[in-house]
């Protein structure tokens, strides 16, 4: 194929449409990968040039024409993209666009996640997640393990999400693939170097059992590092008593859901 003018063709053809994010989403094309092929910096596929030529309405012969001859084929025959405003992929993009990713690589690695899932039982619970970087965004993979049996849940639940940070703060977003109606978002107070042990916020979201019911909670997300034994890491997850000696004081400060004295809302702990 010849690309030479490929990059400044495409540019062109986008500015007829509501943003690049919304484009992608028509598209299914990744927001990162089709930025790539805007800046010259990688190829598309055959199989990807074809979906953009058909989104776009054009023969792939025009799409690599020359980009004088092509901004005049344009002029005559704009692409018509009569199509919707996507105003989720515009919110989205632009929170994603905020992120402070000089602050991104602090948080890559594995952690372990605490919580006190309900405020009658005094039980705190632990699990897995890993947060990696790709595309320029953190995303997120997590698991928690009910060995012992809760009513309305698997013995294992599986989460996957994205996480964004700014300034001095960690934002997550998290559901399960295959139960879209439980959902959480989560704002911890985040790391402002690469050396620390935890990150502690809130969690407000969907109950994952039977009951579906809305809450808030207290956690804390211990650091483990980026090379670890995953499998012995996953064997530490499961439920506590709030007071066993095998979690650290601060992490039980951290989580307990309780309001003191004087508190005129449910905040995080630090």
């Amino acid at each position: 194929m010849a690309l030479a003018d490929f990059p400044q063709n495409l540019r062109l053809l986008c500015s007829y449409g509501k943003s690049v994010s919304a484009i992608c989403r028509q598209v299914g094309i990744n927001r990162h990968q089709l930025k790539r092929y805007l800046s010259g910096s990688t190829a598309p596929s055959l199989h990807t040039l074809r979906r953009l030529c058909d989104f776009f309405g054009l023969e792939e012969n025009e799409i690599l024409m020359r980009h004088a001859d092509f901004a005049a084929l344009i002029r005559i025959r704009p692409p018509q993209l009569h199509r919707s405003r996507d105003r989720v992929a515009e919110f989205f993009g632009a929170v994603a666009d905020a992120a402070d990713l000089s602050r991104a690589r602090h948080y890559v690695g594995f952690y372990h996640v605490y919580f006190q899932p309900d405020r009658q039982v005094p039980e705190i619970h632990r699990a897995l997640t890993q947060i990696q970087l790709e595309d320029r965004c953190l995303v997120t993979k997590t698991i928690e393990r009910y060995p012992g049996g809760t009513p309305g849940l698997p013995p294992v639940v599986k989460y996957e999400g994205i996480a964004y940070p700014n300034r001095n703060r960690l934002t997550i977003i998290e559901r399960r693939p295959k139960a879209t109606d439980t959902a959480f978002f989560s704002i911890l107070y985040g790391a402002d170097s690469e050396d620390f042990s935890m990150l502690s916020g809130l969690s407000m979201g969907v109950a994952p059992d039977s009951s579906r019911g809305i809450y808030c909670v207290r956690l804390c997300w211990q650091y483990l590092g980026i090379d670890i034994d995953i499998r012995r890491a996953l064997s530490q997850c499961g439920q506590f008593a709030s007071d066993d000696p095998g979690i650290d004081r601060h992490i039980q400060h951290y989580t307990h859901n309780e309001l003191a004295a004087g508190d005129f809302a449910f905040m995080p702990r630090y």
